[in-house]
């Protein structure tokens, strides 16, 4: 075989493996994260937070990304996003020897219920998200900037549970 011969089939045998890998991913139901959304009505209203919340931001943010409509009212609505109770806690888990606290365990939550346009409301649900976060004495500032990254990302996957959880109710 010439080496020309070999590359052809090397690169058959690499478009032929590509093929299969993308099928089999495909089949086995994987989605990337924040694409399932897809049963979530067209027209969603979300009540129970101010539109300065962060919960609400990311909410909207993320229904943006799926293509579904905010609606501006109840009336308008398919369905709606009631937010009973959102909680942001920080708890302590070990002291060093100077008895600081450097060890923590952040936890997001919110408590939700979704209510469809025919007046049937779905059963209450709780999501939460929780992390352990090291914060060593001596980096004050490095572990107050991964603190607030940390939130970010906690919210980011806090309003990905609840729109997923809402899709399955809808």
């Amino acid at each position: 075989m010439t080496p020309r011969n070999v590359t052809r089939r090397t690169a058959h045998q690499l478009v032929v493996a590509l093929i299969l890998t993308a099928l089999s991913v495909g089949g086995c139901g994987f989605q990337p994260r924040g694409q399932g959304y897809n049963r979530l009505p067209s027209q969603l209203y979300i009540t129970g937070l101010s539109a300065f919340d962060p919960l609400y931001v990311e909410l909207t943010r993320q229904l943006d990304i799926a293509g579904v409509t905010r609606a501006e009212n109840v009336d308008g609505a398919a369905a709606v996003l009631r937010i009973i109770k959102r909680d942001s806690e920080a708890r302590v888990l070990s002291v060093d020897s100077r008895n600081k606290a450097v060890e923590f365990e952040l936890e997001e939550s919110a408590r939700f219920s979704l209510t469809r346009a025919q007046g049937e409301t779905a059963d209450e649900q709780t999501v939460r998200v929780l992390r352990i976060q090291f914060s060593p004495s001596n980096a004050v500032l490095g572990s107050e900037r991964e603190s607030v990254l940390t939130r970010r990302d906690m919210l980011r996957e806090l309003a990905q549970k609840v729109l997923s959880r809402a899709g399955a109710q809808y």
